[in-house]
Formats: structure tokens, sequence, C-alpha cells
């Protein structure tokens, strides 16, 4: 029922967003393997970025309709970026593996483009701006190390 909500109620007026959905999903299903520049390719999308804010809100919509406020309310607390969390940790990870261009690119911007580049990979997750700040630092280390 849920699938068939979504279908009804999110709709995607973005052609852009719709060719990055399906490249995402195609990739996923037809790929017989997944590397690191794929997955850093689709992570930086400021199009993955908006579609998963998007369904994020249906998701959250969806639960507080079942009458499920609860788990919404405990997995909202629990989606706040930390630089040295689990995730944090996985985008760090993540951000080593970008090309050489991308991490050249990276190192010539100003702080604040750089800021709204790290903002873009963390969303739709909760951030204190220290924490950002600490991924922003990191990734001006690792852009200029190359």
């Amino acid at each position: 029922m849920a699938a068939i909500k979504i279908i009804e109620e999110m709709v995607i007026a973005d052609k852009n967003e719709v060719y990055a959905l399906y490249k995402l999903l195609a990739k996923a299903k037809f790929s017989d393997q997944i590397d690191s520049y794929d997955l850093n390719e689709f992570a930086g999308s400021p199009l993955i970025t908006s579609l998963l804010i998007k369904a994020r809100e249906e998701v959250i919509k969806n639960f507080e309709e079942e009458g499920r406020a609860d788990v919404v309310e405990d997995w909202l607390k629990r989606s706040v970026y930390k630089f040295d969390s689990i995730t944090g940790k996985a985008i760090a990870n993540r951000l080593k593996h970008l090309s050489d261009s991308t991490l050249s690119t990276l190192a010539d911007l100003d702080r604040d483009k750089l800021r709204d580049y790290a903002i873009g990979l963390i969303e739709p997750l909760e951030y204190e701006n220290s924490e950002v700040d600490k991924l922003v630092d990191y990734m001006y280390q690792i852009a200029k190390e190359n």
C-alpha cells in the first residue's frame, strides 16, 4: 500500500531528477559490480540529494499517517551527521576515492563553495556547523595532498 501511495502522491517533475534516479536504480540493478567511482558520482549529485530529501519526506508522512510518529521521532533523532560517526567515516573514506580532477577542483574552491559541497554530501541529515567545518577541513586536506 505504501508503494502505491508514493506513486500517487510523490511527484518528480524535474526531468533531470528522473534521469538521475533512473541512472542510480539501473546501476544498482544491472551492474555486476558497483565501484567507488559510481558511488561517488551518485553520492555527490545534487539531483540525488534532492530525490533523497523528497523520498524522506514521503516516508515520514507515511509513517505519521500510519500512526507511527514515534518511529519517525526516533529515526530523526538518529539522523544527525557527526564527522566521527560511522556515516561520517564512510563519507570521509569515499572522499579519498574521488578522481584527481575532482580533488583538484575541490582544492581550488573557496571555503564557502566547499562548505556548500560538503553540506550536499550530508543532506538530508541534520548537522551542527562545527561538524561540517570538520568535514570541510578534511576535504581541503585531501584535496591539497593530491
